[in-house]
């Protein structure tokens, strides 16, 4: 066993620099490698996540199209409150896939603060100027901003589509908000319009103060309760749209009639309604977009 001076720190206590680990160590070194080896697989992991959800958004445009058209297509006609309803679903989705993408677009542009954190922390990723990299996150910032613009008019004509249909004096008077699906429907759309209100008159540049700060609040801290806020009304819209598919599918009668025990269910698939085979493609549609974006925006810790 080596021996040290009286008073003396035994090398294996000694630490280098403030990490208080021997950074020439090999077994830190070789730790370090495979700690920061697992972040590009999560970034290379939520590249792809987030261009399969991208992908999803046409998809789920095409089949609640189906569905509507199934269940008997759309009008804006009094007297046809059912096909007028149908611009509901038709429209909601339509919003949900345009904002799918504007929430991704930041991402999948490599223009988000968090992919410019790691690549200044990385030394082998090749930077570009300043100047370029501001200007290109500018232009995303517009798309962004204008993709949710429109997501939010279709919000609104779809919610104008419920109230037209329900209170359509000759197809006759239907309740209006007494459903669960449209309670966390009129929250969900408040918290979007809120959302969306911060990100134009902040953002936007009008309600800066001299010198372009926020006098109420740091812009910063801003930013990051509205990117907060933008992943949870992203999965609360895709939890809401769910439900909407689910309420509508009970109106539709979404089962079958049995004369004993259903132990194999599965065998008994081509008995559900067509129309339902479709809602059920489009919710699981929905679901797995809402999966991938969350994780395609998550911010993992840097290694």
């Amino acid at each position: 066993m080596p021996q040290t001076e009286v008073g003396s720190t035994p090398g294996w206590l000694q630490s280098s620099g403030e990490t208080g680990y021997d950074t020439n160590n090999e077994d830190f070194e070789e730790g370090r490698s495979s700690s920061s080896s697992s972040l590009p697989f999560l970034q290379q992991a939520q590249s792809v996540s987030s261009i399969i959800s991208i992908f999803l958004s046409p998809l789920a445009v095409i089949l609640v199209s189906i569905w509507a058209s199934n269940l008997g297509g759309v009008s804006w006609t009094q007297g046809e409150s059912g096909r007028v309803f149908n611009w509901h679903p038709v429209l909601m989705v339509t919003a949900y896939a345009i904002m799918n993408v504007g929430a991704l677009i930041f991402r999948v542009s490599g223009t988000s603060s968090y992919q410019t954190s790691i690549a200044r922390s990385s030394s082998s990723v090749t930077t570009v100027s300043s100047e370029d990299a501001e200007k290109k996150r500018g232009l995303m910032k517009i798309i962004h901003g204008s993709i949710w613009s429109s997501s939010f008019i279709f919000g609104i004509v779809a919610m104008l589509a419920v109230f037209k249909s329900h209170n359509d004096p000759i197809s006759g008077y239907i309740a209006n908000l007494y459903s669960f699906h449209s309670w966390v429907g009129v929250l969900v759309l408040s918290l979007y319009t809120l959302q969306f209100l911060v990100g134009i008159l902040a953002f936007g540049g009008l309600l800066t103060s001299g010198g372009g700060r926020l006098s109420w609040i740091s812009k910063p801290v801003l930013m990051e309760l509205h990117k907060y806020a933008g992943t949870y009304i992203h999965i609360l819209v895709s939890i809401t749209i769910m439900l909407g598919i689910q309420e509508k599918e009970g109106f539709v009668g979404c089962w079958y009639k049995v004369d004993s025990a259903d132990l194999m269910p599965f065998l008994n698939y081509g008995l559900i309604p067509s129309a339902c085979k479709i809602s059920h493609g489009l919710g699981l549609v929905i679901l797995a977009m809402g999966l991938c974006t969350s994780f395609g925006l998550a911010r993992f810790p840097v290694l």
